[in-house]
């Protein structure tokens, strides 16, 4: 197994201003989009090396679960008849006005979630608090251990010792400065620690104008004193996703860089844009960026094992290829076949859109 998420899987409702109607029954959550973010580069037979989980309610919609058999993931569906499936409601008003909220109790997926052959995943995608993520980690690893004591299968048991990569998204409630001790303390235990620009603003109690160079200056500065205060020889990479603006990597003892989005403003930003001599996508494509912090995850993590040593700015161009797709549309992108019957996601290949990404980005 490649890549495993503990995002959960999300029924949503979409409402919008008067007079459109809302659009009901589509499928969300932070489990579904770091799943097709690392789907996307996984094309049969390789598609069940990704896995995910789903608590399947009563009222679970015989359409959404066709869709997802067409992706061949591994995704283990458990059963709770005795409620519905987590559901919430996404209201749109005003430009840059949106509001959610859950419409019945969700169920949080931990280490116990998962079956034995997503206990021998390659890579974790973990989005909870620093709490969690460390009570998660220690449940996985002793899951492990204590599996390699009983398995017999040589095969599962080699993958079972194996020391897996685990990344880790803060849940937004969490990012704050109270909880900064806690989320210093839990990043030895992590390889990838990847907050949005909000998150991190929300734990160092400060803000960034990234449209200023003083505003990059000064994340670099944050970025390198949140490293600093990690004493233990596994540092993990600081992967700040920045929505239209990217992102930014910083990762220890090595120079920091930043990535342009797939589908990047046309206003300069701070002399990282006017680097692309009019090399970009219009973002006029982009219909909802729900999903695509999600998703960059998930395509980050299959980058981050398609070479050796593995490259982080490869992981990263992957990672925006695949929140370009997540936001082209409400929900998840439709999977279809060209007429060499090769994949396609939205009529697109993705190896030709991340051929595409990787020359416009090879100045910068």
């Amino acid at each position: 197994m490649d890549f495993v998420t503990l995002g959960m899987f999300i029924i949503d409702e979409i409402h919008y201003q008067p007079p459109r109607k809302p659009d009901l029954d589509v499928m969300g959550g932070a489990g579904l989009y770091a799943a097709l973010g690392a789907r996307l580069f996984r094309p049969p037979p390789s598609a069940s090396r990704i896995g995910w989980v789903i608590h399947e309610g009563h009222d679970f919609p015989l359409h959404i679960k066709s869709t997802i058999d067409t992706w061949k993931t591994s995704c283990e569906f458990i059963q709770t008849p005795e409620r519905e499936t987590t559901r919430a409601r996404n209201t749109y008003g005003s430009p840059g006005f949106r509001d959610f909220e859950y419409l019945n109790e969700k169920i949080n997926l931990d280490e116990n979630s998962l079956t034995l052959t997503q206990l021998t995943s390659k890579t974790y995608h973990l989005i909870c608090s620093a709490h969690r993520c460390r009570n998660i980690i220690n449940g996985i690893l002793t899951r492990r251990k204590s599996a390699v004591e009983i398995e017999t299968d040589p095969e599962i048991k080699h993958l079972l010792t194996q020391a897996p990569v685990f990344i880790w998204e803060p849940v937004p409630a969490s990012c704050k400065p109270s909880e900064l001790r806690d989320c210093l303390d839990v990043l030895p235990l992590i390889d990838v620690f990847s907050p949005n620009l909000e998150e991190l603003c929300g734990f160092l109690g400060t803000k960034f104008d990234l449209n200023q160079p003083t505003g990059w200056a000064a994340l670099r500065q944050k970025c390198d004193e949140l490293l600093q205060h990690i004493l233990s020889p596994r540092s993990p990479t600081a992967v700040i996703r920045l929505g239209e603006k990217g992102c930014y990597v910083a990762q220890p003892g090595q120079q920091h860089f930043r990535l342009p989005a797939y589908y990047a403003p046309e206003a300069p930003d701070a002399g990282m844009h006017s680097r692309l001599d009019g090399k970009r996508e219009s973002a006029d494509r982009v219909v909802d960026p729900t999903g695509g912090g999600n998703a960059f995850l998930g395509g980050f993590a299959v980058g981050l094992q398609h070479s050796e040593p593995s490259s982080m700015r490869e992981a990263a161009a992957y990672g925006s290829v695949a929140a370009s797709f997540m936001i082209e549309q409400i929900g998840a992108p439709t999977l279809g076949l060209s007429p060499s019957g090769g994949e396609t996601w939205n009529g697109v290949s993705v190896e030709s859109r991340l051929e595409e990404y990787n020359e416009r980005i090879a100045g910068i």
